[in-house]
């Protein structure tokens, strides 16, 4: 599910080219509204190891979880762009920067229920656990965000409305100028 506005990310490229401070605050405002997503993800996140094989300090261990992080990006993008479904660039990402949450929440969604082993040394299949404790994939990003993108897009519609009302102003002023 996503939320679409057509245009923003264009609007705030230029919004920035008109006025730097003005710019900041409105990705502050937009930062401001996406952050309890971000933390209502964290917060669905198990504090500890789902699995005791993910008990461990290393990379993939339970204990270098990160929280969500929220990043902005109005850049064009570089490639691709002749390819259908290539032109739309997201502006907000809620992303989780951790390997174990990532294997966590997405684990078994592309299949992969058998274990393939020979018999004797089959384990219990790691996704087919991890459903079995936390439910279906994605089992916290896109759940948490499904519940909460109605009031995310809510929140974010007077932000997008005084941008556009800056931009209008600002073309107003342009074409009386000629």
């Amino acid at each position: 599910m996503k939320a679409q506005v057509v245009g923003l990310q264009e609007t705030l490229r230029d919004l920035n080219k008109l006025d730097k401070e003005l710019s900041k605050e409105i990705r502050k405002d937009i930062r401001k509204v996406v952050q309890p997503l971000a933390d209502a993800i964290t917060a669905s996140v198990p504090s500890g190891a789902p699995l005791s094989g993910m008990a461990h300090s290393g990379r993939t261990g339970w204990q270098n979880r990160k929280k969500v992080a929220v990043k902005l990006d109005t850049r064009k993008p570089r490639r691709h762009l002749d390819r259908p479904g290539r032109t739309t660039v997201n502006v907000v990402r809620v992303t989780t920067k951790d390997a174990p949450t990532a294997i966590a929440d997405m684990a078994g969604k592309a299949g992969g229920t058998q274990s393939r082993a020979p018999q004797s040394r089959r384990r219990p299949n790691f996704s087919r656990a991890l459903t079995a404790r936390l439910g279906p994939p994605s089992r916290f990003m896109w759940r948490t965000a499904e519940d909460k993108i109605d009031d995310v897009q809510k929140d974010m519609m007077p932000i997008i409305r005084q941008v556009e009302q800056i931009m209008n102003r600002d073309l107003a002023n342009t074409y009386r100028s000629f």
